[in-house]
């Protein structure tokens, strides 16, 4: 592909995101959330099973990359997949549009995994197909900032606009059956989307391709220090739960001004997401990645400001200072969450992209679960300020690895493939 014909892919990208239960996907999330709970009566432990359940689709993505790299249909293995979790998404959402009693845990349950199956399947090919066009064109970087840009986008929307949902749902003045079917007509625009602007490149057996970069890669220990890499980045004790109790109960903020704070933060990574794909995204990676550790620790660090006791007693200032410092961590945070991104897009192989780049954002994401489940388990027995000190500390592990990361494009099946 030359490069002048990157931007109808990047609109698709954008669309997708955009749409994405990172996105405007996400709308009726919170409103499911009170269905459960005041509809279906689910206790808080069912309510965290049932969320648990449904995050299956996201733990098991190297699957679908495995499937959509491996198993073409009509010889297409992007644009085909693409339009037919669109399609699967969409009859979920309608489905749940019509059913008499939509307050059934056991049938949200189903419709609700298969909706999230839809999605991270879309979620995987889409990256497949982003390394397999970027790669070429040295534009990784750029492109998937293009992608997250959209979805802060559609957070800082989704933020003010779920919240407005659930509240009108809760007093019956919306119904969830339109509720679900406006959210159905999101992956059917991704559909139409997909039809007019995806072309695949045209190559002999990808399928055969994949399998040997597959083959290849997994032999590389490139792969395998990324990965650690990236568990290590998220696997600091997590103190959100803790600290969340903490800003309600003790400083008292609202439901309104967390919701204010959350669209702050997503134009904070929005305007992070734009400067990564047209400035940092050129930065040579380990230094960056140097630099990314010590911003991670100090922003870490700079929680204790919600700590001190002239900023407790007087909370005008002590919000004032949370917008700016949340735009400032949002901006921060896209970036280097970009870094990450693209540096796992370079590594994955050209023609087995969708199955190398979920693997390893699956240890991003198993990182994240294990500093959870850390830092539950450290906070009733050290404290709050304590747990945060200890996550700052923790964070500074993954320089370690730093050294022995890849730092070029690494399609390392290329040759080899060229070869047979």
């Amino acid at each position: 592909m030359k490069k002048s014909g990157w931007f109808p892919l990047a609109i698709v990208f954008a669309s997708v995101y955009f749409f994405s239960l990172n996105g405007l996907g996400s709308l009726p999330l919170l409103a499911v959330n009170f269905l459960l709970k005041d509809g279906a009566r689910l206790t808080p432990e069912q309510l965290a099973y049932f969320q648990a359940v449904t995050l299956i689709a996201w733990v098991i993505k190297p699957l679908w990359g495995l499937i959509s790299d491996l198993f073409p249909i009509f010889g297409s293995r992007r644009k085909s997949y693409l339009m037919l979790t669109s399609f699967l998404a969409a009859a979920a959402w309608l489905i749940l549009a019509y059913v008499p009693d939509p307050s059934v845990a056991r049938l949200l349950l189903l419709f609700m995994t298969l909706i999230y199956m839809a999605y991270a399947f879309q979620d995987v090919v889409t990256d497949g197909l982003m390394v397999e066009v970027g790669q070429p064109l040295n534009m990784t970087g750029p492109l998937q900032s293009i992608q997250w840009a959209a979805v802060y986008t559609a957070m800082i929307i989704t933020s003010f606009a779920g919240g407005w949902v659930a509240e009108l749902a809760q007093k019956g003045i919306l119904s969830y059956r339109v509720i679900f079917g406006m959210t159905a007509a999101f992956p059917l625009l991704t559909a139409v989307i997909v039809f007019f602007l995806v072309q695949e490149p045209l190559r002999t057996h990808p399928e055969r391709k994949a399998e040997l970069g597959l083959r290849h890669v997994f032999q590389h220990r490139s792969i395998w220090i990324l990965a650690g890499f990236l568990f290590l980045w998220n696997f600091s004790p997590s103190f959100g739960a803790p600290f969340f109790y903490y800003i309600v109960d003790t400083l008292k903020f609202t439901a309104s001004f967390l919701g204010i704070l959350q669209a702050v933060t997503s134009a904070g990574a929005l305007l992070g997401s734009v400067l990564y794909g047209l400035a940092f995204s050129r930065f040579p990676v380990r230094k960056f990645l140097w630099v990314a550790v010590l911003v991670g620790v100090l922003s870490t660090l700079s929680y204790f400001i919600y700590f001190i006791p002239w900023l407790i007693a007087h909370s005008a200032a002590l919000k004032g200072l949370a917008l700016v410092m949340n735009f400032f961590l949002g901006a921060a945070g896209a970036v280097i969450f970009l870094a990450l991104l693209n540096l796992a897009a370079r590594t994955s192989p050209q023609y087995a992209g969708g199955t190398v780049f979920a693997l390893l954002m699956s240890f991003y994401n198993l990182g994240q679960m294990g500093s959870s489940a850390l830092g539950g388990f450290l906070f009733s027995r050290i404290g709050l300020e304590p747990l945060i000190l200890l996550s700052a500390a923790f964070s500074l592990l993954a320089l370690f690895l730093i050294p022995y990361l890849p730092t070029q494009t690494a399609s390392l099946e290329t040759a080899d493939i060229e070869a047979q």
